[in-house]
This record gives C-alpha cells, structure tokens and sequence, in this order.
C-alpha cells in the first residue's frame, strides 16, 4: 500500500513538472521511462533515490542552473536574463556607435565648407589684387582708367595718397596737386554774399533788354508812401518830374544829388532823359521812390549795370515806414507828461 502512494505521487509530481518546463518535461520523461520505474514491481534500484532525483531538477530548473544528470542539455527558462538578442545588439548597438559618426562628420564638412568660402574670398582678393596691379603697370594707365579700375570716386580722391608707387606713371598728375587741389576744396569757404553774388551775377547773363515801342526802358519805385513810374531813353540829360523841371520840383541840392546817384554810379551821367511821375508822401519819399524807379530802367535798359547797382544798394526797396500810434500815447512811442496829482 506504501509503495502505490509513493508510485502514485512520483507520477503526479512527473506530470506537474510536464507542465512547468520543456526541461522538467523532459526530465521526467527519463525518469519515467528509466527501467527502474518501468513496473512497479521492479527490484532494482531505489524509489526514494528517484524521488529526491526528481526534487533535486525540480530546484535546479526553478534557480536557471542544469539538472544534475542532465548532460550537455540546455535548460530552457522564462526569465531570459542571461540571453542576449543579437539583432538588438546589432541595431541598438551599432546604431548609436552609426549616430555619433554621423554628428562628427556633419561637423568635419561643416568645417571644411567653411575652410573652402574663406579660400575662395582669399582668392578673389588676390585676382582684386592682379588685376589692379596689372592695370596700372598695362597700357591703359590714365587718370580715368585708374580711378575706375580701382573703384575710387570723386568724393575719395585723397586716398591716392596711399598709391605712391604709381608716381612715375605716364599719364597720372602728381600726387602733389591732387593733394593740394583735394586741401584747396576742403578750405574753401564761400560767404554768403558771394554765392548771393555769384547768383545775380547768372541772373544777370540771362537777362535781356526790355524796351517798350517807343524805344523806352520802364521802373517803377516806392518809398514810404510815394510810388513812382520812370521811363529813360538815350538823350541830352533832361529831367522831367511831373511835367516839370526836376530842379525846379526839388529846390534841395541834396535831393537832386541823391536823383542822380544812379547814373554816376553807372557812369552814365547826362547820358539819359528821364520823364517821371510821383504821387504821394513827401518829399524824402518821392525822391526815395524815384531814385529807385531810375535803378531799375537802367537794368532793363542795359543788364550789365545790375552789379553796380545792386552793390550800392539801389535796386534795394527801402522797407522802412512810419510806425503806428500806440493807445495811451502820444505818438508811436513818445509818452504824455507824467503829473503826480
């Protein structure tokens, strides 16, 4: 009866270790079919030696290790710990030894492109160079041709100070007179009563002689309140204001004097009749007025006179008037006398 439960749980124990392993399985497959425990009644060997056999691979399959007896058989286990995957290797692996190569040669052409732009601009600042070199040493070495060649404009003309090397160029001025003609514009000054000048001087070329039918030049003057209109035309030096004689309309020496400035500045005295007529203001005012109206016929008569005059400063409107009363005064700006009480 002993021997039955001990035969019976060896096989249960046998079919359990089936089910856990291939190892097991096949373990137990041996021991199952081992001569020993073919019948049950065999004599030969010991049943409690296979049942510790048994527990023995049982222990050594659940800690990974080979059964004892089991040979040169490996042992197939779930953990998988101690196996490597040799296509993981290979991608994992190799893949990041591949990326790291590749980083460092993205940064090798990196570099070598830019080894190759900075030879590149080396190079064509050396065919600059050549060519410059070649221009002025060829046979088109002008002034023109220089400046072209090397770029230089008007405004950087100093710069061919640093070009003393092309002093005995045929064709080139010396660097001397450039220098000093570049110096002579920088110190220039021109006032502003020159380039006044120099304008009216143009305006002057451009004016032509304004007569009228009669073959007469026409002015108009104003001065304060007196406006005059004046016409002169070539003739014996007769002086005609308002139908009458000018000596006999002005009985002052310093008016009539002041009439005929004009012509003395022009040199042109007794040269010219003049007819006129004056209206308005006094006296000052109308030889004001006519001594402009007299500058300005002998302008449209003759341009050429313009800078004479305009240098004396008759072609001038005198802008000057009488200022206004003010409220609370006399005058313009006399006061009433002051009384205490």
């Amino acid at each position: 009866m002993l021997l039955r439960r001990l035969l019976h749980s060896s096989r249960r124990l046998g079919h359990r270790l089936q089910t856990l392993t291939p190892a097991s399985a096949a373990t137990a497959a041996a021991a199952s079919s081992s001569p020993d425990f073919r019948a049950e009644g065999s004599e030969k060997g010991d049943v409690f030696e296979e049942i510790f056999k048994e527990e023995a691979a049982t222990a050594a399959v659940a800690s990974g290790e080979k059964a004892p007896g089991a040979g040169a058989d490996e042992l197939w286990t779930l953990s998988g710990e101690d196996e490597k995957d040799p296509f993981a290797e290979a991608v994992l692996g190799g893949g990041l030894e591949g990326i790291g190569g590749d980083g460092a040669a993205i940064d090798e052409a990196d570099a070598g492109e830019d080894e190759e732009e900075e030879e590149r601009k080396r190079l064509e600042r050396r065919a600059r160079e050549q060519e410059l070199m070649e221009t002025l040493k060829g046979p088109n070495r002008a002034f023109g041709d220089l400046i072209e060649a090397s770029g230089i404009t008007e405004d950087m003309i100093a710069s061919l100070i640093l070009l003393k090397d092309v002093r005995g160029v045929p064709g080139l001025p010396p660097l001397r007179e450039i220098e000093d003609e570049t110096i002579e514009k920088m110190n220039a000054t021109s006032s502003r009563a020159d380039v006044e000048r120099q304008k009216q001087e143009e305006i002057a070329k451009a004016r032509v002689r304004q007569v009228d039918e009669k073959g007469r030049a026409y002015g108009t003057g104003k001065r304060k309140c007196s406006i005059a209109r004046v016409w002169i035309q070539p003739g014996d030096g007769k002086f005609i204001v308002n139908d009458k004689q000018f000596d006999s309309y002005f009985p002052i020496l310093d008016h009539r004097a002041d009439l005929l400035r004009p012509f003395t500045v022009t040199k042109t005295l007794g040269r010219w009749d003049v007819t006129c007529t004056v209206k308005g203001g006094g006296v000052s005012g109308q030889v004001g007025a006519i001594r402009l109206g007299i500058s300005r016929a002998l302008q449209n008569w003759e341009p050429g006179l313009r800078p004479n005059l305009k240098a004396a400063g008759y072609l001038t409107r005198d802008s000057r008037v009488v200022e206004r009363k003010k409220p609370g005064k006399a005058k313009a700006r006399k006061s009433f006398q002051w009384v205490k009480r």
